[in-house]
């Protein structure tokens, strides 16, 4: 009966350092994704005849959150975050909290109006469209 008390003991504390390693490596993955998320943002950057336009993907944030300094040939993009994961098991339940802020600064192409600039933020991503200073419209030339 006494081994039988040993071994049972062995084996819950096994288990127990096992769920240990596994709480740790699933939380540095967690750590290590907001880490790499929080300073860079995914962006694309299109180019009209008439305007720049930028995409900002900004998963899991509010638009609140969000704000944008802009100048002749820079978007500046601020925006905090507060993530908040939670995974439970039959004996462990982990939570873990990150607030922090993103950053992003993007060279736009061209020279812009900022004053002109009109911004939209739906389904996580964040549109900025801005109308270029010098609209390439072309003239129509007669040929002799």
């Amino acid at each position: 009966m006494k081994e039988t008390k040993k071994e049972m003991k062995e084996i819950v504390k096994e288990m127990l350092d096992d769920t240990a390693r596994t709480v740790d490596k699933v939380r540095f993955d967690i750590e290590k994704s907001l880490v790499d998320y929080k300073f860079l943002p995914g962006k694309d950057i299109l180019e009209t005849d008439e305007s720049v336009i930028v995409h900002l993907i900004l998963p899991g944030i509010k638009k609140e959150d969000i704000s944008l300094k802009l100048t002749e040939s820079k978007l500046k993009v601020k925006a905090k975050f507060d993530v908040e994961h939670s995974m439970g098991g039959s004996f462990v339940t982990v939570k873990d909290r990150k607030t922090g802020y993103i950053h992003r600064t993007v060279r736009l192409p061209k020279k812009v109006v900022p004053e002109e600039a009109e911004a939209k933020f739906e389904n996580g991503v964040l549109k900025i469209e801005i109308p270029k200073q010098e609209k390439d419209e072309g003239i129509s030339v007669d040929i002799l």
